[in-house]
C-alpha cells in the first residue's frame, strides 16, 4: 500500500500541475483585450495623474478578465479628429473622446457645447447630464459606440501674444481654434480663425503664426503655450467637454452584469475628473495672474475679467448665427435633433428661447 501511494504521489502532482497550467492558459485565452486611446500627454495632470492610472488599474479595480493597452493619442500617430471612425472600424476599442475635435462628423458633440451656452462648471455638469442620453443614442446609431461618461477640461479661454481686454480687441488677430463653430464666432468678431491641432499650437504661438489660441487654462498651462503669451481673456467660448466611448462590438463582449460594473466604475472615474478639473482650473488661473501657485509654474499674464457686454455679445452670436446653422446641420443627420435639443437644453439658454 505504501509503495502504491509513493507511485501515485508524483502522478497526482503532475496532474495537479497540468490542471493548474491548463486553467492559467484558459484564463489567458479568455482575456478580453481593450485597446484604449487616451488624452494627449501634453494636457497635463488629468491625463498623467488620473486617466493613465485609471486604465492601468482597471482590471484590478473591476476584477474583469481584461487586458488593457493604453496610449495617449499623441503617441499613436493617429489624429484625434478620427476617434469615432476608429471605433466604428474596430481600430480601437475605447477612446477618451475629444468632443470639439470630433464635432465636425457628429453634430451632437457640437450641440452639447455650443459657444456661449455654458459659462461655469455647475451648468456644464447639468448640460452634460441632460444631453448624455442623446449623445449616447446617436453614437450607437452612427458609430457603433457606447458613451460611458462626460467630463470637462473647463472653460475655453483665449491666450494672446498681444494685448487683449475685451472681445473687440480680437479684431484682425489670427487665432487658433479647434472647431468650425468657434471659427464662425471669431469671424463674427472680425478675427481670423485658424483650425490647428492641439499638439501643433505651441509651435504656432512660438513662431508667431497665430496671435492667440483658445483652450482651457489648464491645457494651455501644461502644454507650455503660456511661454509665448502675455495676455488672457477668460471668457468661456466653450467648455471643453470630453467623454469616454467604447465600441459596441467590445461592449457586447461583456455580460450584462459586467456591463453594469463598467458603468459604475466609469461613473466614479468621471466624477473624480469633474472635481479634479475644477480644482486645477482654479489653481492654474491663480498661477497665470501671479497669485499663489502651489506646485505649478507661475506666470504673470495680464488678465481682465469678461464684461457683461461681452458675455451678452457671445450669446447673441450663438442665438443669431450658431444655433440656427447647427440645428439645420444636425436635423440633416438626425431628423428631429433640434427639437430634442430644445427640449433638453433650451432651458439653459440664458437669453430666452433659441430660434426655431
Amino acid at each position: 500500500m505504501g509503495q502504491l501511494r509513493s507511485q501515485l504521489s508524483p502522478r497526482l502532482l503532475l496532474l495537479a500541475l497540468l490542471v493548474a497550467g491548463f486553467a492559467l492558459a484558459w484564463r489567458q485565452l479568455n482575456q478580453i483585450p481593450l485597446l484604449v486611446v487616451g488624452q494627449p500627454s501634453v494636457t497635463g495632470p488629468l491625463q498623467r495623474d488620473k486617466e493613465a492610472p485609471f486604465f492601468a488599474g482597471l482590471r484590478e479595480r473591476t476584477g474583469l478578465p481584461i487586458k488593457v493597452t493604453y496610449k495617449p493619442v499623441d503617441q499613436i500617430g493617429f489624429k484625434d479628429v478620427y476617434q469615432l471612425q476608429s471605433l466604428k472600424d474596430g481600430t480601437f476599442d475605447l477612446v477618451s473622446l475629444r468632443f470639439i475635435q470630433n464635432s465636425r462628423v457628429e453634430p451632437s458633440l457640437a450641440g452639447i457645447d455650443l459657444p456661449g451656452l455654458i459659462a461655469d462648471y455647475p451648468t456644464a455638469k447639468r448640460v452634460a447630464a441632460a444631453y448624455a442620453g442623446t449623445v449616447d443614442r446617436y453614437l450607437q446609431q452612427r458609430y457603433g459606440s457606447k458613451l460611458l461618461g462626460i467630463w470637462s477640461f473647463g472653460p475655453q479661454e483665449v491666450f494672446c501674444r498681444r494685448p487683449v481686454g475685451r472681445l473687440a480687441d480680437l479684431r484682425g488677430m489670427s487665432i487658433r481654434v479647434a472647431s468650425p463653430l468657434l471659427a464662425t464666432v471669431l469671424e463674427e468678431l472680425g478675427a481670423q480663425p485658424a483650425v490647428i491641432p492641439f499638439e501643433d499650437t505651441r509651435a504656432a504661438l512660438e513662431a508667431g503664426l497665430v496671435d492667440c489660441a483658445i483652450t482651457s487654462a489648464q491645457s494651455a498651462h501644461f502644454a507650455g503655450w503660456l511661454a509665448y503669451a502675455t495676455h488672457s481673456y477668460p471668457i468661456a467660448f466653450q467648455f471643453g467637454l470630453n467623454g469616454y466611448a467604447m465600441s459596441l462590438a467590445k461592449w457586447n463582449a461583456f455580460s450584462p452584469q459586467q456591463q453594469r460594473l463598467l458603468v459604475r466604475t466609469f461613473e466614479e472615474h468621471v466624477s473624480d475628473f469633474w472635481a479634479t478639473s475644477r480644482r486645477l482650473q482654479a489653481e492654474v488661473s491663480r498661477c497665470h495672474a501671479g497669485g499663489p501657485c502651489g506646485p505649478w509654474k507661475p506666470y504673470r499674464l495680464q488678465r481682465v475679467e469678461p464684461s457683461p457686454a461681452d458675455i451678452a455679445r457671445l450669446r447673441e452670436i450663438m442665438d443669431r448665427k450658431l444655433w440656427p446653422a447647427w440645428a439645420v446641420a444636425c436635423d440633416r443627420v438626425h431628423p428631429g435633433c433640434s427639437k430634442e435639443w430644445q427640449e433638453k437644453l433650451g432651458a439653459f439658454a440664458a437669453v430666452g428661447p433659441l430660434p426655431r
